[in-house]
């Protein structure tokens, strides 16, 4: 009988300092990696948003259509609340407006980092600085017509949300967002800015 003696050490496995090696090097890689996969999110909460807003903002619109009730978005600094309008008492009589204290209809709120800035009307330049806050809010009424409406503006008078995500640099195409929301047709749309 043949018998091969074969090097021990391809039998035996690794050693411990072997596996401590490894798990170091995967380490320095996992922590070199860290900042862009952060950065890769903080960029994404940043489109997430403007996505989000601007497709329930649409929704508001064709529920306005559909319902016959407009629907007002309450823009704050870190958050969107939608409301719609409160039919009359009685059969015939108009519809009010809805306050920040009626009940939401739909809430978005803002990750940290990522604020709305600012609602202009439409050709006003974008604010330098943040014109809202958790309790100054801008609001846009869309219509059971289909219109749109900044309001505290001339009729009719669409406008531009201006949401800003602070995680990134100002150089970054993801650091700021605009929603434009036009005044005849209420049509919704993002675009980086």
């Amino acid at each position: 009988m043949w018998c091969i003696q074969g090097n021990d050490r391809a039998t035996r496995g690794f050693t411990l300092t072997e596996l401590m090696i490894v798990v170091v090097i995967l380490g320095i890689l996992s922590a070199a990696a860290a900042p862009s996969v952060n950065k890769d999110n903080r960029a994404r909460e940043g489109r997430d948003l403007a996505a989000d807003v601007g497709r329930e903002l649409q929704k508001s619109r064709v529920e306005a259509l559909s319902t016959g009730l407009a629907m007002r978005a309450f823009v704050f600094a870190d958050r969107v609340e939608l409301r719609p309008w409160v039919a009359g008492a009685t059969a015939g009589a108009a519809p009010t407006a809805p306050t920040v204290t009626h009940p939401i209809s739909r809430l978005l709120n803002a990750p940290a980092g990522v604020t709305f800035t600012g609602v202009v009307g439409p050709g006003v330049a974008a604010p330098t600085a943040g014109t809202l806050s958790t309790t100054v809010h801008a609001d846009i009424d869309f219509s059971n017509q289909g219109t749109a409406q900044l309001l505290g503006q001339p009729i009719p008078t669409g406008a531009t949300i201006y949401i800003q995500n602070s995680g990134l640099p100002p150089n970054s195409p993801d650091y700021d967002f605009r929603i434009d929301v036009t005044a005849l047709t209420g049509y919704v749309s993002v675009r980086a800015n």
